[in-house]
């Protein structure tokens, strides 16, 4: 079974993997550059939304042979306590039929919303404020600031597993 993710990040396509190979034997996962047409940063759920669904819409196409395509959009969105970051996740079948689900995620410091207003995404801002250097394509955010309790790829594993459930209960979403 051939998997195609709308990324070339190992922090996505890991956990797409392992999820994956928990319920399914011989599969085969490759990570495909695609475009999301969504700003480079997200700052709303729906913009999250739009951009996994485009990612996992684009890899589907893009990978000959694809069963599901899969897309993984980080990003923030405002609520009454403050800005939020986490990841949504979008896994497509060939029919159209997706499946949602998203990573935890974790209110972020003032610090952090401060330069991200001035024109950095988020992992620049991680960059600077604590001296990393290309910090998601490693442990991440999340892994900074849980001080490795959970990684980047982690957290977007819950991602996964929680969109797949969608087409382990099939019969459950069908109308």
């Amino acid at each position: 079974m051939i998997i195609a993710v709308g990324s070339t990040n190992k922090t996505k396509i890991n956990p797409v993997r392992d999820v994956f190979n928990h319920h399914f034997k011989k599969v085969k996962v490759l990570g495909v550059r695609v475009n999301s047409s969504v700003e480079d940063q997200p700052l709303s759920d729906e913009e999250m939304f739009k951009g996994a669904f485009n990612r996992a819409k684009g890899a589907l196409k893009k990978v000959k042979g694809a069963v599901y395509g899969v897309g993984i959009e980080g990003g923030l969105h405002k609520y009454s306590y403050g800005w939020f970051e986490r990841s949504l996740v979008v896994i497509m079948d060939k029919k159209g039929n997706f499946g949602v689900g998203s990573s935890g995620g974790l209110a972020l410091p003032k610090k952090v919303i401060d330069k991200i207003y001035k024109g950095a995404n988020l992992e620049q801002a991680i960059d600077e404020i604590f001296g990393t250097k290309k910090i998601g394509e490693g442990i991440g955010m999340f892994g900074i600031m849980t001080k490795g309790v959970v990684t980047r790829a982690e957290g977007v594993k819950h991602g996964v597993a929680f969109a797949l459930a969608r087409f382990l209960h099939h019969r459950v979403y069908e109308d």
